[in-house]
């Protein structure tokens, strides 16, 4: 990752220099506001869009609030810059033209999935936005989306403002919508986010203590969401979310692995040895979050003797999987396989796995004792963006790790 204030500093000077000015190849350095297009709804999805240039190399950096993502594959098609994701298999398509930028986000593992974008040059502001709120905006809170339906579900608001900006991010009962930024104005709260596989927009606004609003996803997705303030806002514990068909029965799988080995839980690397069975998919980018904890936790991991394995759920077919499920495993230097275990769709995807009762989120984690059975099941990821919550997931699995360890040792 390249660091921020120095990231900032490039730009800074590199658009000095070229005064936004495209010159040649696209003299496009420097810092760009996009907003992709949800045509339905006539809204826009508003997000930051770096371009530097490192030892000759041009490079791009998404910002979302605390978040950075570096793109390091960029490429020219005729007048179109190719941005693509470091690790989803989607991209952005860009044409310049002066201090305008048109394209799409394309999402090569939907069908025919894109969405027009436009941008401008250095725009600095996501959102209209009137400076801290701590007593109307800052905080926790209870929140549920798609109230008074069927669909209803929980999740839990976490906002917070600086002189410059709103940031935070929703904590559902199966993960977190990741790293939003936005505004704050005249009581009209505004939230977005681009991670490359999401588009999301929340837009609420605020009479008394609630907020009331709607949140939209990609293309078509919508729904309404209401919230208040909460001090210690709840719940369901991410233990008790996903079942076994049987408690005492043993749990198997055999998938070719993205590198074409057909691998087995009788293989004999996990004969008495415990084992996470990571639940996932290459389109998510909460098991992204996931992974890149297991990977920069690989010392602890090993030093337990506790073996992974990641069965992956995909939208494409295993051919067409393969190469952004290995762009995946080596971007986040993943040191475990990962094996092709079927179609994303859970009803589906349930098949695969006949022990569980149900897959109630991508990812989950399954801790397996040396002799097959289940100790634990973690369902979601509450990633980076959670702060706190985060914080108190990555002890509870270390806590986890090692219990697991330990059992391990007195099963023979």
């Amino acid at each position: 990752m390249i660091n921020k204030a120095w990231l900032w500093c490039v730009v800074l000077f590199l658009a000095s220099c070229q005064e936004g000015k495209q010159i040649n190849n696209g003299d496009i350095l420097g810092l760009w506001k996009i907003e992709v297009g949800i045509a339905e709804e006539d809204k826009k999805i508003p997000f930051f869009l770096e371009l530097i240039e490192v030892d000759e190399q041009l490079k791009a950096a998404v910002w979302n609030g605390d978040e950075q993502i570096v793109h390091d594959s960029i490429r020219f098609n005729g007048d179109t810059l190719v941005v693509e994701s470091p690790y989803f298999n989607s991209s952005l398509e860009l044409t310049f033209e002066g201090n305008n930028v048109t394209g799409f986000f394309v999402d090569y593992s939907r069908k025919e999935y894109k969405m027009p974008l436009t941008g401008k040059y250095n725009l600095s502001q996501r959102f209209r936005y009137s400076g801290p709120l701590e007593t109307k905006i800052d905080g926790k809170w209870q929140v549920v989306f798609s109230p008074n339906t069927a669909d209803a579900y929980s999740a839990i608001g976490l906002f917070e403002t600086d002189p410059n900006s709103m940031k935070g991010t929703f904590i559902t009962e199966t993960g977190d919508y990741r790293f939003l930024e936005g505004g704050f104005a005249d009581n009209e709260l505004q939230l977005s986010t681009f991670d490359g596989a999401h588009a999301f927009l929340f837009e609420a606004s605020l009479k008394s203590d609630t907020l009331k609003g709607w949140f939209y996803s990609g293309k078509h997705w919508k729904e309404p969401f209401v919230a208040w303030k909460n001090d210690e806002p709840t719940l369901i514990s991410p233990y008790e979310m996903t079942e076994l068909v049987d408690a005492e029965k043993t749990v198997s799988f055999e998938f070719q692995s993205i590198d074409g080995e057909v691998v087995s839980s009788e293989d004999s690397v996990y004969a008495n040895r415990p084992m996470l069975i990571q639940i996932m998919g290459s389109w998510c980018p909460n098991c992204m979050d996931e992974m890149l904890f297991l990977a920069n936790n690989k010392a602890y991991i090993e030093d337990l003797d506790v073996q992974v394995v990641a069965l992956s759920f995909e939208r494409l077919n295993l051919e067409k999987a393969q190469i952004p499920l290995q762009k995946l495993r080596d971007h986040l230097n993943v040191f475990y396989p990962i094996l092709y275990a079927g179609e994303a769709k859970k009803s589906e995807a349930i098949k695969s796995v006949p022990w569980l009762k149900q897959i109630k989120s991508y990812p989950t984690l399954i801790y397996v004792l040396p002799n097959k059975k289940v100790f634990k099941i973690h369902t979601g990821f509450y990633g980076p963006s959670t702060k706190s919550y985060y914080e108190v997931q990555s002890k509870e699995m270390f806590d986890d790790l090692k219990q697991l360890s330990k059992l391990s040792a007195t099963i023979q």
